[in-house]
């Protein structure tokens, strides 16, 4: 398995791993454990930075960071806002369990697919066809937990993580809350 498909499937764990404890425990222990999450990444981030190794963060980094990564745990750390943008902003738990997913799942899956495929968007050349539309199927899975309501949520959420030059762990959650505090 090359790294990015590494990258993804944990990207897709993490997802699973929060709806879980989401359903647990709740929106409230959720704020607190990915406010702490974001806290401690940011002080790793700076050890990080300033030359210092820690082995399990290393490991991690060695594993699933791109090569490209604008700072080291940049894509976790905009998971981890992403995410807690959900959790301050929407109070339903079903609206934050879909929107989790689409980020999760959605994401993870559209580039899996997207990177076999070979009708390039015209107005994004970095992605293609086929992964924007693994995005849209998989996005419905959401409907789980909002029901018809999936699927104007996924034709949102598929066309914000298709632009170009955003990074979709941020816009895609922002879109999700966006549009669960716009519908009726």
């Amino acid at each position: 398995m090359d790294r990015e498909t590494g990258r993804q499937l944990f990207h897709l764990a993490l997802g699973i791993v929060a709806v879980l404890l989401l359903l647990h425990f709740g929106r409230g222990f959720m704020i607190a454990l990915v406010f702490f999450t974001i806290i401690i990444g940011t002080l790793l981030m700076n050890i990080r930075l300033q030359g210092g190794r820690i082995a399990v963060i290393s490991w991690f980094e060695e594993r699933f960071e791109r090569s490209d990564a604008f700072l080291p745990g940049w894509g976790s750390a905009c998971y981890a806002a992403g995410v807690l943008i959900l959790l301050t902003f929407l109070t339903d738990i079903n609206a934050i369990a879909a929107s989790i997913v689409v980020l999760a799942l959605s994401d993870a899956l559209s580039t899996i697919i997207g990177r076999k495929g070979r009708i390039r968007l015209p107005y994004n050349r970095n992605k293609t066809l086929e992964g924007s539309v693994a995005f849209f199927v998989s996005s419905l899975a959401a409907w789980y937990f909002v029901g018809p309501t999936a699927i104007p949520l996924a034709v949102v959420a598929t066309i914000v993580e298709s632009l170009p030059g955003l990074e979709d762990n941020l816009t895609i959650p922002i879109a999700c809350t966006l549009f669960f505090l716009v519908m009726p």
